[in-house]
């Protein structure tokens, strides 16, 4: 399960003890003198992670990575903006096959080749299906049932980046 980058800054500002939220998050000069990672390369990264992990054949256009996840928290509205950007790429399915969610965990256990490590439990004893992999530089992919109607339940896969300069 991934954490939105509006909620890390809200836990940010209650843990430090401030008295309001604080704009934290990376600049983009932060993100070019430490990983140099850009969006482009990011979002063509998020698009193949998620073609390994999706349990049919898919191909995700890089075009279609999501680039409206700001890295930094604006003060005022406690939205994520951006730059730098957090490109995601996501699909749900609807009342998924249990061959569906099977190979999707599978997928997600084979990225371990590819250096993923399986995070921990955020809720544990929650849905056994939940779960998210994050390689050494960042990139998460990871799968995710949701919703409040249990005759139709959705199971998101997702793949999202570290931050990206653009």
């Amino acid at each position: 399960m991934r954490i939105g980058p509006a909620l890390v800054a809200i836990v940010a500002a209650v843990t430090t003890g401030c008295g309001g939220v604080i704009d934290r998050g990376p600049t983009e000069q932060d993100i070019r003198d430490t990983t140099g990672l850009t969006v482009t390369e990011a979002s063509r990264l998020v698009a193949g992670n998620f073609e390994l992990v999706w349990p049919e054949p898919v191909s995700v256009p890089v075009g279609a990575v999501d680039l409206t996840h700001g890295c930094r928290t604006d003060p005022n509205s406690l939205r994520a903006v951006g730059p730098p950007w957090t490109p995601i790429y996501e699909r749900t399915q609807i009342n998924p096959s249990p061959e569906f969610i099977d190979r999707v965990l599978a997928n997600l256990e084979a990225m371990t080749t590819r250096g993923f490590v399986r995070d921990p439990d955020p809720i544990p004893g929650d849905q056994p299906e939940n779960r998210s992999y994050t390689d050494p530089r960042g990139f998460t992919v990871s799968a995710l049932f949701y919703g409040a109607d249990p005759a139709q339940p959705r199971f998101a896969v997702g793949s999202t980046s570290p931050c990206a300069a653009e």
